[in-house]
Order: structure tokens, then sequence, then C-alpha cells
């Protein structure tokens, strides 16, 4: 499927995204961690008659041009404030996997009026992750983080140690090991973390806005999923009559070209 490569500038910061399809409504579509704005490829040709899809590359990912500041809520609503008037439409339906629902659940907080419908699947943010925080947020923390990743050893140790006890999940086990694998991508998780400190939901905000505004929200999670389990969505959806929980058989990757048609119908919708 043809895609045309373009940038949203937020300040000083670039944004690249590749744009289909020729529908009149807007979707906004985030990857996850490690990703670029290709991975949606299975679900764009159920989509682009009704949408143009706009898949953005996030910050440090693909072709955005990022530097050493962290994103903030207000570029997002400068993001969507953009798209908004130079594609002439009142509201953007947003689509975002993982790391890349934290972002759609920071737009819904920031500016739920300009939001028509949202599908987030096996999405971070639904609750507080005290860990992130720590880790990104705590000074002591920074610093345990700047040494873990300048200085694995120790650390692969301990994995290790608790993965032979079958003390961390295997699924928990692989994710650390390939995010401290390579030079490579330690260096990515200490750009990406950072980078993405800000965008934390605060959630008493974020569902008043979802409950005010009857914004429909599905929630994709993968019923063998570790990272992200659907015990999360149970918790976050509890009072909000508009947030529909599908659980399907996946683990983290909870779409392909198997369910693509079933995510689809709850933008279509």
């Amino acid at each position: 499927m043809h895609h045309l490569s373009a940038y949203i500038q937020l300040g000083s910061e670039r944004l690249h995204y590749l744009q289909t399809g020729t529908g009149k409504r807007v979707l906004l579509a985030f990857h996850g961690y490690g990703e670029d704005a290709h991975i949606f490829s299975a679900i764009e040709p159920y989509l682009t008659a009704e949408f143009t899809l706009l898949s953005f590359d996030l910050p440090h990912h693909g072709s955005s041009q990022w530097g050493d500041s962290p994103v903030n809520k207000k570029q997002l609503v400068l993001l969507v404030d953009t798209v908004r008037k130079q594609y002439g439409v009142e509201k953007v339906s947003l689509l975002g996997y993982s790391l890349g629902g934290r972002v759609c659940l920071s737009i819904v907080e920031s500016i739920p009026e300009s939001i028509e419908r949202t599908t987030l699947l096996a999405s971070d943010g639904l609750v507080k992750n005290s860990y992130y925080s720590f880790f990104t947020g705590n000074p002591v923390g920074k610093k345990i983080f700047r040494s873990m990743l300048e200085k694995p050893a120790p650390y692969f140790k301990i994995m290790d140690w608790l993965h032979n006890r079958n003390l961390v999940h295997p699924s928990r086990y692989k994710f650390a090991m390939l995010s401290l694998g390579s030079p490579e991508s330690r260096s990515h998780l200490l750009n990406v973390w950072p980078a993405m400190r800000l965008l934390v939901p605060a959630q008493a905000r974020l569902k008043r806005a979802i409950k005010d505004h009857n914004i429909p929200v599905a929630l994709f999670m993968g019923a063998n999923d570790k990272i992200m389990p659907p015990r999360l969505a149970e918790q976050f959806k509890d009072g909000l009559p508009t947030v529909q929980l599908h659980i399907v058989e996946r683990g983290h990757r909870v779409f392909d070209h198997e369910n693509a048609a079933q995510i689809a119908k709850t933008l279509l919708a």
C-alpha cells in the first residue's frame, strides 16, 4: 500500500509519519517500543476507505528527529491541533499499541473534546507504573537506570538468577534481555524511556474526560500477556460504560492479519 512520508514540526522537534488512505475521517496511530510507523500495515486495508491514516514514528524511533528533551502533553495537543487544521476535521480518532497506547491516553486526557474514538492494543498507561516512575523520575532511580545500561553485567547475573529459579516470567526475562542485550539496544532504551517520562496519564482526570465526553474506547488485551496483563484493563474500565474490553488469545502482540478486521471494526463504528 502506498504511503506518503511527511513531518510535523513540534517546536524544535520533528515527528515523522506515514500517510495512507483517502477517507474523510482522520486516524492517528502510534506504535510500541522499538518499532516504527509500518507496524499497522495489517489493519490498513480495512481502514483506508473511511480514514486518512497517519502513522507516527515516536521520538527516537524510525525517521523522527528528536533531541534530548522529553515529550510533553502540550506538544501532543499541538500535534493534534496541527493535524485537525491541516486535514480540516473537528475530531480525530486514535490507535495505539503498547507504548503508543500511553501516548493516546495522554492525548485523551489533555483534549477529550477533540477525540472521536480510541482503540488501544496491549496498552501501557492504563494504571500507574511505579517502577517506570522510579527509574525515570526519581534521582536515585535515574542513577540506577543509567548504571544498569552503562554497566549491565551485574544485572544480567541477577536476571539469570531469578530466571533459573522461576522467579520471573519467561516473557519478562526475554524482554529484559532483549532491551539490555547489546550496546545499541541499551542506548536506545536510555534515549526512549526518559523521552517519554512526562507522558503519564493522570488516572482520575483521564477517566473523567472519557466519561464526560462519552468517548468510545476499545481495549484489546492478550490473554497470555505478562507485560500488560488483562487485569490492568479490567481495573481501568471500572465505572466507564463507553470502554469495551476484548481479550484475545495472544501474548503482548495482540494484533495480526487474523484479527485486524475485528480491531478495525471498533474504529469504523
